[in-house]
């Protein structure tokens, strides 16, 4: 019988045992990998959201100032038409 026969067939075994190890942390890493990518994607964001919430408060708050001084406006025209009510009844 051929010596290198059972040689080869330890060799053989130890490869599959190798390619079992290696699909083994395959997966592991996938999951790793994935699990990360999932906590990557929201650190960023929430990274994002703050700097949006505070365009949104800002927004508001210069809507809220743009309809103050458009309601100031209004009232300055009303009582500059008052006052020409007035002058026109002299």
């Amino acid at each position: 019988m051929n010596p290198s026969l059972p040689e080869k067939e330890m060799l053989l075994t130890m490869l599959t045992e190798i390619f079992d190890q290696l699909e083994e942390l395959e997966i592991v890493l996938e999951t790793s990998f994935s699990d990360l990518r999932i906590q990557m994607n929201n650190e960023e964001l929430k990274k994002f959201s703050a700097p949006v919430q505070k365009l949104d408060n800002l927004e508001k708050e210069l809507d809220r100032f743009q309809t103050t001084s458009d309601q100031a406006a209004v009232d300055h025209s009303n009582s500059v038409k008052r006052a020409l009510k007035l002058e026109l009844g002299y």
